[in-house]
């Protein structure tokens, strides 16, 4: 018969536990306020000296994320982001880096666009206890026309935003080609 863990014990791991799931609400919480362009949430987010890098673009600062992102999607219509898989590292106390693996249907520029991208995350619990994003990096497995998709996605050349000619993913074994 196991022993049942000590009570010191016990609070660790229901306190990663919880710093997990806080964790994983970021991306949750991130995705449904860029749908809904929702700037005040987005602002709770990020810490004051956050860093993003986009497509083309890297920021730092938390309002200079949020004028990126607004820049950004003042080209796009309505937009459906989707976290799945989020992985999660733990690193010194308060610190954690993370991946979370999206799918997008957003329309950019008047194209309905699917797209299937990567944040690689670092994470800091600050001092009210809250976790927020420190940093985050995009990367794009594939960006295609909606109407493309079946070619698009088989293609060396799968990222296809409107204005730009192909280019090779970021992400995945075409990665670079």
């Amino acid at each position: 018969m196991t022993a049942a863990p000590s009570t010191p014990d016990l609070a660790a791991r229901l306190a990663r536990v919880e710093d997990r799931l806080a964790v994983h609400d970021l991306a949750a919480r991130y995705a449904l306020a860029v749908d809904d362009r929702d700037w005040a949430t987005l602002r709770t987010l990020f810490t004051a000296d956050a860093v993003f890098a986009g497509v083309t673009d890297r920021v730092r600062g938390r309002e200079a994320v949020l004028a990126y992102l607004e820049r950004r999607l003042a080209v796009s219509g309505a937009s459906a982001h989707s976290p799945h898989a989020h992985v999660v590292d733990w690193g010194r106390p308060g610190e954690a880096t993370g991946t979370v693996s999206m799918h997008a249907e957003q329309a950019i520029d008047g194209t309905a666009m699917v797209l299937a991208f990567r944040y690689a995350d670092a994470y800091r619990r600050e001092d009210d206890g809250r976790w927020r994003i420190a940093s985050r990096e995009l990367r794009f497995l594939y960006a295609v026309p909606a109407a493309e998709y079946p070619v698009a996605v088989t293609t060396p050349r799968p990222l296809r935003f409107p204005g730009a000619g192909p280019a090779p993913a970021q992400l995945g074994p075409r990665a670079g080609t």
